[in-house]
């Protein structure tokens, strides 16, 4: 099966466990541009989708892949899901982040902190000192390093597919990040570590 097939059925998974586990979850629908006029303009959907619980809302892009790696290239993590989570941190009772699936050679899934992530990618493309203690990639999150910076997801399998525990996830979120506004990603965006 095709990785995007795979994306898909990682984006199905999340979406049933919420409803499973009574959690609200609002998938945001991409617009395919081949059933539109020619020259129709189509606005990029800022993230996958929206949890909310406990009071606090979880703006969440989604990545899945066999490697051990994301690309920071465009083409996997676009500037204006960045942006966009990014903004969304400057708000209080907001959780925003990317949910990371790496599928081989077992399955581990992990919610990094848009914050988080922009700290990584600055120190990573401008090669700075750091203190992680996984090796970092100019080019890319590996997840070992998803790993020290995020939340793991526990998962239980079924025949085929997969049940996440988003309400422990949540949870963790919500001790974690849930008292502070952030606006470290705002500056980390202004001084560059999120070029978009």
């Amino acid at each position: 099966m095709a990785a995007t097939n795979q994306g898909k059925v990682f984006e199905a998974n999340v979406e049933k466990s919420a409803k499973d586990q009574s959690i609200f979850f609002y998938r945001i629908k991409d617009v395919n541009p081949m059933f539109l006029k020619r020259g129709t303009a189509v606005s990029k959907n800022k993230y996958d989708c929206f949890i909310h619980y406990k009071g606090y809302l979880f703006p969440v892009e989604m990545k899945s892949t066999k490697n051990k790696s994301f690309s920071f290239s465009e083409k996997i993590i676009k500037p204006q899901q960045i942006k966009y989570l990014a903004e969304a941190a400057k708000y209080p009772y907001i959780i925003p982040g990317f949910l990371f699936q790496f599928r081989e050679p077992e399955n581990k899934v992990y919610f990094v902190h848009i914050d988080e992530f922009l700290t990584y990618k600055h120190i990573a493309e401008n090669q700075l000192e750091h203190t992680y203690e996984n090796k970092v990639n100019k080019s890319s999150i590996p997840i070992n390093i998803c790993e020290e910076i995020g939340t793991e997801v526990r998962w239980m399998k079924k025949k085929v597919n997969y049940t996440y525990y988003l309400n422990k996830l949540c949870d963790e979120l919500i001790k974690q990040h849930g008292n502070k506004t952030s606006f470290e990603s705002h500056t980390l965006l202004k001084r560059g570590g999120g070029a978009y």
